[in-house]
């Protein structure tokens, strides 16, 4: 009896930890340069990596820049939410950057971010906007990029990305 109630326990024990372990994906809380935390990249033309900062730069022609994801076999249920630290230089002209997660492209206006001069955290739904899929790094897409789109000369400074199904410690 006393085996089965072990055995039970460390059953409990084992499915707890990894439910739990799922609730959270740290892409990065600090970039620290190529191959960081939970992502591979950045990759691409218009970025930098200064002070924990990821800077992506809008005034570069054809200014672009991916990440890719270290969780390969992640599906677009996973996670519900991504919680992103920004900031912009000049946030209406940043407003016009496209922000790419998995198959969702739009602007930050779109995804319903006003970037500010103030690194401010920034909780996304990706269900309610639809997410579909994750990138797929073996065909050249990514989990996350941003695109100059229609920005002249903004600079956009990401200081964390983090995908979770649990905002309640993120909320203000």
């Amino acid at each position: 009896m006393k085996r089965f109630i072990l055995a039970i326990s460390i059953l409990l024990f084992l499915f707890l930890v990894f439910t739990l372990a799922d609730d959270e994906f740290i892409v990065a809380t600090k970039f620290t340069g190529q191959d960081g935390e939970g992502y591979w990249g950045p990759y691409g033309p218009a970025y930098t990596i200064k002070d924990g900062m990821l800077i992506f730069d809008s005034s570069i022609p054809n200014a672009w820049m991916t990440l890719n994801f270290k969780d390969d076999f992640m599906e677009a249920e996973d996670y519900r939410y991504v919680v992103i630290t920004v900031k912009a230089d000049d946030p209406k002209d940043a407003q016009n950057v496209l922000a790419t997660f998995g198959n969702l492209k739009k602007t930050f206006s779109d995804w319903g971010i006003n970037l500010s001069t103030e690194f401010t955290t920034y909780i996304i739904d990706l269900k309610t906007h639809g997410l579909k899929n994750w990138g797929d790094g073996t065909k050249a897409e990514p989990d996350f990029a941003l695109n100059k789109h229609n920005a002249n000369k903004a600079k956009i400074y990401v200081l964390s990305i983090i995908l979770t199904n649990d905002i309640s410690k993120y909320k203000n």
